[in-house]
Parts: structure tokens; sequence; C-alpha cells
């Protein structure tokens, strides 16, 4: 993983001390995959692309952080997973791994009006399991990006502005992250593009919980946001249950 390349050291700093709150570089790097119950998920966004009608939520998914692969156990219907496989999608069958559907390098398929639509199971797949395996590498991977700005307040640093590399699955190239007092992200700002350019989010990192040493976010509440302001006005929610690191390898 590359190392902080151009980043001043208040920058470097904060993220370090970021990455000892969540548990530690060397723990995560051993961390093979981490699992989470699904428990509730609600709001305006999943809402008018179509939950739960045109697609349901998976009774858990599963990250496995240094592949960029995410699963979707029981989805869209028990006997089933999907799985999002750095940019791929498809559904298979648990029991033999047969693909059921499948849609190479999805986010092509968002381009322009396309972005509107009510999300059929492959969209939702894609949109979370992007989304998901993204958050749960972060703020480990986070050296990687490169430094647009240190978000300060009153003149202390507070959060990075940073620009991901083009091959990083995520919602947008440019996103910010805010640090709370413990170290551990509280705040991240994005647009998620495969939505529309209007789909600017606040996300609040919430309920966090111990697993095998990692602090995870069991709580990702999104709401709107006006510029750096972020609104009253939610538009999402999900909540998982406890987490469990399935496999770790000694290093």
């Amino acid at each position: 993983m590359e190392s902080f390349t151009g980043w001043t050291p208040d920058a470097v700093a904060l993220v370090e001390r970021s990455i000892a709150a969540h548990g530690g570089l060397a723990l995560w790097q051993s961390t093979t995959s981490i699992r989470l119950p699904f428990t509730s998920a609600s709001g305006s966004l999943i809402a008018l692309k179509g939950y739960p009608h045109a697609f349901p939520l998976p009774r858990e998914f599963e990250i496995f952080p240094h592949q960029c692969v995410t699963l979707f156990h029981g989805y869209p219907e028990e006997g089933h997973r999907g799985r999002f496989d750095n940019g791929d999608v498809r559904i298979e069958s648990a029991v033999t791994g047969d693909v059921l559907s499948e849609s190479r390098n999805h986010r092509r398929t968002f381009e322009s009006f396309a972005k509107f639509r009510r999300w059929s199971p492959l969209d939702a797949l894609y949109f979370f399991g992007y989304a998901l395996w993204h958050y749960h590498v972060l703020p480990f991977t986070l050296a990687a990006a490169r430094l647009h700005a240190v978000l300060r307040r009153r003149g202390v640093p507070q959060g990075v502005d940073v620009i991901f590399p083009d091959g990083v699955p995520t919602h947008c190239r440019r996103q910010q992250f805010y640090f709370g007092p413990d170290g551990r992200i509280a705040r991240h700002d994005y647009v998620a593009d495969i939505v529309g350019p209007m789909a600017r989010g606040s996300h609040f990192w919430e309920e966090y919980d111990r697993s095998g040493g990692l602090s995870i976010a069991r709580r990702r509440r999104v709401v709107f946001r006006l510029g750096s302001y972020a609104t009253p006005l939610e538009v999402l929610r999900v909540r998982m249950g406890q987490p469990v690191l399935e496999k770790i390898l000694d290093i």
C-alpha cells in the first residue's frame, strides 16, 4: 500500500491516529473477512429506488477487504447469494455456485439518465457492494489517496479532503473525512455518482462495536448535504448486528 505520498505531517498524524483507534494496521492486514447481519434499512433513497419491492435486504453481508469482494448471503432470497467482485456483480446459487444472473463492470450501466432508474437486485447489489466494501477498508487505505486539503476548525485539524485513485470502487473520487475526539471516523462526505449529481451526502458512522480488536460502525446514517452543511433530511439509515471477524491469519 502506498504511504501518504505528498501528505502534510498534520494530515498524516490525523489518519495514523484514526487507524490506531480503529484497531491498528497490522490487525486489519491480517483480517481476511468481516461478517455482519443486516438488521434494518430505511430512508428516502432506497424507497425511491424500489425497496423493499424491487430488491430486499440480504440476511447478512461479508466483506473480503483485501480482495475487493462483498457477499450478500440470502440475497435476493434464501438459497442464493449476491457477489460484488471489484466492479462486477452476479447472483449465484449458494449451494452450487452456479451463476443465475450477472453484469460485468456494472457501473457503466448507470450512465446518463440511467442513474434515475429504479434499482434491480443487481443494481442494489452493486451500490451496497462497493459502498460496504469501501467503508470497511477505511481508514486503513487512506494513505493511498491523494491529499487535497486538511479540514480545520478554528485552526485545529479535524479531517482530511482526499482524492482516491481511479481504480478504487467508491461513491466518487473526492471525499472528506472528519474524525471524532477518539480518532474514529465520525462523518464522511461524498457524492453518490451513480445516483446523480444531487446525491450529496453526509454519512455519520455510529454505534461502534469491537470485534476481534477492530472497531466497526454498526449504524450508518446518511443525510442530504448542502455544501458542507449536513441538513436534517435523512436519506438512508442502515443498522447491522454484531460484527464477526471470520478468519484471522497470523502474521
